[in-house]
């Protein structure tokens, strides 16, 4: 088998006989016209057999191998019809049309025999050029454009380059120096004696005379992966595949448990609305995700569970109308016509202090709504609140509380006491939102 320039070289040789022949074709047609008087080669027997005879003898007497050369089958069919059209049977484009037709297919074989996807830059483009290079519907023209195309990547470098190599071996004199021509020029061992050294199995198959189509060959061999490559490889997409599912697997499970968190969530949103009272203010229903609410109200409901359910505004309009007369209804300062803002209304208020608070035995223990605007009201209402809220509704749930140390007397009087320290006995309304918010995860604003 000839290495592929050998071939090129080849052809190229044929290219130039075939014009050779198609000269002698027409100087034959052109002498029978002048000299025979005939207005066509084929009314004439002798130009016509000697028109037969050349055609026949280039393709069947040709002294180098072309692409033709081998093809046994085509070149008994071939002098078949040369016999054929000595009798006049059949005409000279039926011939030409076969022998156009089997240099196709040559074509085809060689593209399919060469390699060529060894030559592409994926795996994808590889098998993409051998499904063309079988398909016999692509025609043989377009099949060498999309062949280019897909080859030819910086075609003018490698133009460039095999020009110059294909000069280099045909002046080599002997086989030993066409072996040096290749192995320069395909390994390069001057500028990359590390790689080379391993190549140097390929390297000595050149040098022991086989062809390159065999060295090739072997290289592509050699890079196909071994038995155990291909078990890893299995092994590891098998492993991926397994985390891709288990992947998908958990994606699903949790998008399924989000649905079901919104559905809950949902039905509470549409149980909250059912159950929400209207505005108090113009009585509309109340949005359940976006509302405002008595502070007092809130707390004491949903924290303390000593309402029913907190009075609710459903816009900025309805608190500012309806909030200074709800709080004046509905939370009065226990400390009633003593408190500090009835009987003493131009005193100063700690503005430091938080303004309202709850008693904290009433709201804790007594299951009262015991609020005061300050604790400095609470603090002059003490006394008062205790023996008219504590202790008759301890007398009733059979409460007893020890108080020691918690009381302090009032010299002045002797009936009379104070809260030695009222922060224990109070808890802020602030404090109580913040606690309710830390609870509940609700907001306040």
């Amino acid at each position: 088998m000839l290495d592929p320039w050998d071939e090129l070289e080849n052809l190229q040789k044929g290219r130039r006989d075939s014009l050779a022949c198609a000269r002698d074709l027409e100087s034959i047609r052109d002498s029978c016209i002048r000299e025979h008087g005939k207005s066509h080669v084929v009314e004439c027997p002798e130009c016509w057999t000697r028109l037969i005879n050349r055609l026949r003898d280039r393709y069947l007497n040709s002294a180098i191998k072309e692409w033709f050369s081998g093809r046994r089958a085509f070149l008994q069919e071939l002098d078949d019809l040369f016999a054929k059209a000595r009798q006049r049977e059949v005409d000279f484009k039926t011939i030409e049309e076969r022998i156009a037709n089997e240099r196709k297919e040559w074509f085809r074989d060689k593209v399919c025999n060469l390699g060529l996807h060894s030559a592409t830059r994926s795996p994808a483009e590889a098998q993409a050029l051998k499904q063309k290079a079988n398909n016999r519907d692509i025609p043989i023209d377009q099949l060498a454009l999309e062949l280019r195309e897909c080859l030819g990547a910086d075609a003018k470098l490698h133009e460039e380059v095999s020009v110059r190599f294909l000069n280099n071996v045909k002046t080599t004199p002997t086989p030993t120096a066409r072996a040096h021509a290749y192995i320069d020029a395909l390994f390069q061992p001057e500028c990359d004696p590390a790689s080379t050294a391993k190549l140097r199995k390929y390297i000595d198959m050149i040098t022991d005379g086989k062809p390159i189509a065999d060295m090739i060959s072997a290289m592509v061999r050699d890079r196909q992966p071994t038995k155990g490559d291909l078990d890893e490889k299995q092994r590891l997409q098998k492993k991926l595949e397994e985390l891709r599912r288990a992947r998908a697997a958990h994606e699903l499970d949790k998008n399924k448990r989000d649905q079901m968190r919104q559905a809950k969530a949902q039905a509470a949103i549409n149980d909250a609305a059912d159950s929400m009272p209207p505005c108090s203010v113009c009585s509309k229903t109340v949005g359940p995700q976006k509302f405002m609410a008595c502070p007092l109200c809130q707390v004491l409901a949903d924290y303390y569970k000593l309402l029913d359910g907190p009075t609710l505004f459903c816009s900025e309009t309805c608190l500012e109308k309806g909030y200074e007369s709800h709080v004046e209804a509905s939370h009065e300062c226990s400390s009633g016509p003593d408190c500090l803002n009835i009987i003493d209304p131009d005193s100063e208020m700690e503005v430091d202090q938080p303004l309202v608070v709850f008693c904290q035995e009433c709201i804790e223990d007594l299951g009262q709504r015991s609020a005061f605007c300050s604790s400095r009201c609470f603090e002059a209402n003490f006394q008062r609140h205790r023996d008219r809220a504590h202790f008759s509704e301890r007398e009733r749930r059979h409460h007893e509380l020890d108080e020691e140390g918690q009381i302090e007397s009032d010299p002045e009087d002797d009936m009379g006491y104070s809260d030695r320290k009222s922060e224990p006995h109070i808890v802020s309304l602030r404090d109580a939102v913040t606690n309710w918010q830390q609870k509940t995860e609700a907001i306040i604003s």
